[in-house]
């Protein structure tokens, strides 16, 4: 789990979730899951996949998202090498069952499973350009839009967490150096 990931599984258990992270998918080659959680209270399951890249001018595109979802989600394979005959792309090779094992075996219901892909941020992109995206991927999938959301790491994940951190996370190191930075910041605001 790399640091960006490890904070939002943080966030997620914030929110009253369990957690797991770095999930194999059954029989992948090279797959797997980044973090998937459970809301006890509100019986939600979530697939999350993290990818960030904290400069604005790197700011992934929903079309871009799209393709990175195929592969994650649903098992499609790229096509980043199409005169080689050893890819799963050149060979045929799909995922989307050895996923739905994975769920599975954790007691998910491919169907109903929020699927969240967290960007630093989306520039440029309107709450209605996400809503037309999300309806776009559930009828391409045979799902409803309710099973995928956006999360922005800059704009929800990283405010949460300094809004509700307090100053004894010592068993955490990035909750602890999250925390020595919001005190600092608190130190000399009073300066």
């Amino acid at each position: 789990m790399n640091t960006t990931e490890h904070l939002v599984e943080v966030y997620y258990r914030q929110q009253g979730c369990f957690t797991a992270t770095d999930i194999k998918v059954e029989r992948g080659n090279n797959r797997q899951l980044d973090l998937l959680a459970f809301n006890y209270i509100t019986k939600i399951f979530y697939h999350i996949e993290v990818s960030v890249a904290h400069g604005e001018h790197w700011a992934a595109s929903l079309n871009d998202i799209r393709e990175k979802i195929r592969f994650k989600y649903f098992g499609e394979p790229y096509n980043k090498r199409p005169d080689n005959p050893n890819t799963d792309f050149s060979k045929g090779k799909k995922y989307l069952e050895p996923i739905k094992a994975t769920y599975t075996k954790f007691g998910i219901d491919y169907n109903l499973i929020k699927r969240v892909w967290c960007v630093w941020c989306l520039n440029d992109t309107t709450d209605q350009d996400i809503e037309n995206w999300k309806q776009s991927l559930a009828s391409e999938f045979g799902l409803r839009a309710s099973n995928f959301e956006i999360l922005s790491f800059r704009d929800e994940v990283l405010p949460r967490l300094l809004e509700n951190i307090g100053t004894a996370y010592y068993d955490d190191e990035l909750l602890r150096t999250l925390s020595l930075i919001k005190e600092y910041n608190k130190q000399k605001a009073q300066e």
